[in-house]
């Protein structure tokens, strides 16, 4: 070995000992490289990247020199990150081999095949807004997202035509039933046409042209015109026939309509009782069901206060009964007029009252029957100018002292008769009023 490789040797071991770095085969050479230069030499491994470097261009020139590629190594590196690049523009390229024409007919094909077969306003709406997108930039099918939209859609419009096509072949299928049972009804109704019409089909059938002359061609005509009179006067049989079945079934709906109509007034009679006005004993248990429901899930109180006429059978006898329901009528008024909106009043039955108190304390409840006692108590009862002193007996009870509504109820009549028992003109409560 010559005494100046020696030499450049011993000083790129001292100078990779002097940085202390691991004489790696790159670090080895950039050092061997740069020592060689001092001593004059200009090796051919430390010019490859020279030589390599000039068969590029300008512009990649420059740009290994901004990267500080200094080796074989990184400069393949960046070679073959050039070739990546170069791959990603020709695959690039290819995309959008597509030109301008073929996009427009792609879009025309999506939004063809967006639109549902039937009409659907709902659905029309729903994609207007993507396929005007599309008409306007056909560029947009490049998307992906735009892409999985039109699937999306695409599979909704499916769906519509499935659904559509479904119901409209039940409807078909109903109308052709329908028809079977209206011919079938038309032709059992219409006596002998059936029989006639099979007659007619018959004579039809033993018409011969074969060696026809004019003798018999005038006979054939007189059969035809025979055949078309009687099917004319078939027909007009079975359309009288069923003009007059129309007229009995708008007479049959006439008749309906008026009985929905009763039927109406009749269970709003069964609601009120024809006397007082006041709700029926049957519709005071439904509002009962109501309150107790309510007082189940929410624990919102009430009450029921029971009020009975007293001696109302003594007024009908001195008095009548005209009297007697004059009575009943004022009574009932009274306690509507001292009821607050959803308190509930009703006819319990005879000379028997019932409310119903919502969210009620006891200074509620004795606000009303205070007030209905001053009123009573002010006032008598006016009947043909006759003055009839009038007074009430009754029984209160609350919801949260009992299990049920059932026991309140009949709690609150124990309480009414207790009252009159005691002399009437009172009222009776499980607490102080």
């Amino acid at each position: 070995m010559p005494t100046a490789m020696r030499e450049i040797i011993k000083n790129v071991l001292a100078e990779i000992s002097r940085q202390g770095i691991q004489p790696t085969p790159k670090v080895y050479r950039e050092i061997f490289c740069s020592k060689a230069k001092e001593h004059g030499f200009n090796l051919s491994e430390c010019d490859r990247l020279s030589g390599l470097a000039t068969k590029l261009s300008d512009d990649e020139r420059d740009e290994i020199k901004n990267r500080d590629i200094n080796d074989i190594d990184s400069l393949f590196d960046y070679i073959v990150s050039k070739l990546r690049e170069k791959e990603q523009d020709i695959l690039s390229s290819h995309r959008s081999i597509l030109s301008e024409i073929t996009l427009e007919k792609l879009a025309s094909l999506m939004i063809a095949s967006l639109a549902p077969s039937y009409s659907n306003n709902e659905f029309n709406k729903t994609i207007n807004t993507l396929t005007t997108k599309i008409t306007q930039h056909p560029e947009l099918l490049k998307r992906k997202e735009v892409q999985t939209d039109i699937e999306h859609f695409i599979k909704i419009r499916k769906e519509i035509d499935k659904r559509i096509i479904s119901d409209k072949t039940v409807k078909l299928a109903l109308l052709i039933n329908n028809m079977d049972e209206f011919v079938n009804s038309a032709v059992s109704k219409s006596g002998n046409s059936a029989k006639t019409l099979t007659q007619i089909s018959n004579e039809l059938k033993t018409i011969e042209f074969e060696d026809m002359d004019h003798d018999s061609f005038n006979v054939l005509k007189d059969k035809m015109i025979k055949i078309n009179s009687s099917i004319y006067n078939e027909v007009s049989t079975l359309s009288n026939q069923l003009k007059d079945e129309q007229r009995e079934v708008a007479i049959l709906k006439k008749k309906i309509n008026t009985l929905e109509e009763s039927l109406k007034d009749t269970q709003k009679e069964v609601a009120i009782d024809f006397l007082t006005g006041l709700l029926t004993r049957r519709e005071f248990d439904k509002e009962l069901d109501k309150f107790n429901s309510e007082y189940e899930h929410s624990n919102k109180d009430f009450a029921i206060l029971f009020l009975d006429i007293d001696h109302f059978k003594s007024i009908n006898d001195t008095y009548g009964h005209d009297a007697g329901d004059s009575v009943l009528k004022t009574f009932a008024k009274i306690l509507q007029n001292k009821v607050r909106a959803g308190d509930i009043v009703a006819r319990y039955g005879g000379e028997e009252f019932v409310i119903l108190i919502p969210n009620c304390n006891k200074k509620r409840i004795t606000d009303i029957t205070d007030n209905i006692q001053k009123t009573m108590k002010k006032n008598k009862f006016i009947y043909e100018s006759v003055k009839i002193k009038v007074t009430f007996s009754a029984g209160v009870t609350i919801r949260s002292l009992y299990k049920s509504s059932s026991e309140m109820v009949k709690e609150a009549d124990k309480l009414l008769y207790k009252a009159k028992s005691l002399g009437r003109d009172r009222i009776e409560s499980k607490y102080q009023i």
